[in-house]
């Protein structure tokens, strides 16, 4: 990849800054749950993967001679950061930090349409139109990876696939129940949907890991 930044990297880098935008969103739900103990779990992620990026432009911290592998370590970090820290949440204060974490994740979905609604450059009226708007706002991989095949693909109603859960690796990694996190980002993509757009929804309809060939989801009018 050449060593320059191009409009395609900040693309990425602002769905990483997404992440970690919905890290400290959680920490805010939890430390109103469990006090001290919030504050520890996320000492404990921040340990094992470092502080997040504070909020800056994208030239002050990327390697410029290796661009591509200093976004894709970013998407790691940032991905399996959050997930560690849910599950030290969860270790630590039970199963009240899982709602907490649904509470936080929703938050920040209906946050991030709210904010792609204001651009008034995304076709919220069409289900296509808004599957663009989720790729522009929710981590999945890099732009490489294309992890989606597109199944249908009409106004009122989009069907994807994916074969693998890109961010599965590093929840695994952390140390973190899959289901657990799937569930959590798919609470961020229905509220982000449903925000965008009350008229439709999102919903996972197949699980690769549950016994289907892949993992399919889809956009529909309601």
């Amino acid at each position: 990849m050449s060593a320059f930044l191009a409009p395609i990297h900040y693309w990425l880098y602002n769905k990483i800054r997404h992440v970690i935008e919905r890290e400290q969103r959680i920490f805010a739900e939890a430390d109103s749950l469990c006090g001290a103990t919030a504050e520890e779990a996320r000492s404990q992620a921040w340990q094992s993967y470092g502080e997040p990026l504070p909020d800056a432009d994208l030239q002050e911290y990327i390697d410029q001679s290796n661009i591509h592998g200093w976004l894709q370590r970013q998407i790691n970090i940032a991905e399996s950061r959050e997930a560690a820290f849910v599950q030290a949440l969860v270790d630590n204060c039970g199963d009240a930090a899982i709602d907490v974490a649904r509470k936080a994740f929703g938050e920040h979905g209906a946050h991030c349409a709210r904010h792609a609604a204001a651009q008034g450059k995304y076709e919220t009226a069409t289900a296509p139109g808004i599957y663009k708007a989720i790729n522009d706002y929710y981590l999945n991989g890099m732009p490489c990876d294309q992890a989606d095949a597109i199944i249908e693909n009409a106004a009122d109603k989009m069907v994807w696939e994916s074969a693998v859960c890109l961010q599965e690796p590093n929840w695994k990694r952390a140390g973190a129940d899959g289901q657990t996190m799937k569930k959590l980002y798919n609470e961020w993509l229905t509220t982000f949907v449903n925000t965008l757009n009350p008229g439709f929804s999102f919903r996972q309809t197949t699980d690769a890991k549950a016994g289907g060939t892949a993992n399919r989801y889809e956009i529909t009018r309601i």
